[in-house]
């Protein structure tokens, strides 16, 4: 048996579009080993890159990195995350939103593997497009150029099955965008992209959190935690010394329910602040420099919120 790095890792992919690549919607085996072999196709291509890089990086701890147990396979390898991090210090880009999807790849198959997982199955299929997309990109980008002769003909004919199946794996998530577009009107400002499908379609508004597009829906309390790690790309290790998470106490509805990094669907470019509890966005918000709650400064003094100010006298 002779699978090396990057023929194991597209050999993972095409299971993957051989389970997603159906005329009606997948089954739940499908998309259990689609999960499966979809986080196993990224942890390896994304480890191949980086071991044509620099073969020690891939060791869970560089410095310690040894050449016989590289070549013998025998070592702890680094988790994806910091796989993730290692390729951006070397000059590979991947965006925020491609991290957040295969780290939500990666929570959804290790639940899968270790506890079972219960989910909709359009955020399963639609992650799984997400990610697809991104490894095409990243093939492409990437490994391909340091592949030759007839290693490098294989590889174009299995991306080329990859490429053709794509199209019609995103097809039924696009007859439920179009389905649920009328509800979507005129609430862009309240609309935010989904943890768990990726989808601009989650509606934050009047202290409800649901998905249009799967249906999902979150307690307020929880959702700013997902967020953060769903689609920001943030790691749940970030949070464990804050007590709350990542939400913050709103100014307007004093909830606890702000998300200091928010991206809504009527500006997805530029980041804002945003209240769940209130639905109401903001922009410069800062902590108190006394009480550290947060509030809009004036331009033409300290950040010093108006009741400090007064006991200030």
């Amino acid at each position: 048996m002779n699978y090396p790095p990057i023929r194991n890792g597209m050999d993972y992919l095409l299971s993957v579009v051989d389970h997603l690549d159906h005329e009606e919607e997948p089954g739940e085996r499908d998309l259990k080993y689609a999960v499966l072999h979809l986080q196993a196709a990224t942890e390896v291509l994304l480890k191949a890159l980086l071991v044509s890089l620099d073969w020690t990086q891939v060791f869970s701890k560089p410095e310690e990195a040894d050449q016989s147990a590289y070549q013998r396979g025998d070592f702890n390898s680094c988790k994806i995350d910091d796989a993730i991090k290692r390729l951006r210090q070397r000059g590979v880009e991947i965006s925020p939103e491609e991290k957040g999807n295969i780290t939500n790849l990666a929570q959804q198959r290790n639940r899968l593997q270790h506890f079972g997982l219960t989910a909709a199955a359009l955020a399963i299929e639609s992650r799984a497009a997400q990610v697809l997309d991104f490894l095409i990109a990243f093939v492409d980008d990437h490994l391909r150029p340091g592949v030759q002769g007839a290693d490098q003909q294989h590889l174009d004919r299995e991306m080329l099955r990859v490429r053709e199946a794509l199209p019609r794996i995103r097809s039924y998530s696009a007859t439920v965008m179009k389905r649920i577009a009328p509800d979507q009107a005129g609430r862009e400002w309240y609309t935010l992209r989904c943890p768990d499908c990726g989808k601009w379609a989650l509606l934050a508004e009047g202290g409800e959190t649901r998905c249009l597009f799967c249906e999902t829906d979150w307690y307020v309390e929880v959702f700013p935690l997902v967020y953060a790690v769903g689609v920001l790309g943030h790691s749940q290790r970030d949070y464990r010394k804050t007590p709350g998470g990542p939400a913050e106490q709103c100014p307007e509805c004093d909830a606890y329910a702000l998300i200091g990094e928010a991206y809504v669907a009527a500006r997805p470019e530029e980041a804002v602040q945003y209240c769940l509890g209130c639905s109401t966005v903001f922009e410069g918000l800062e902590p108190c420099m006394r009480c550290a709650q947060l509030f809009q400064p004036p331009e033409d003094h300290f950040a010093i919120c108006n009741d400090c100010l007064g006991s200030l006298g």
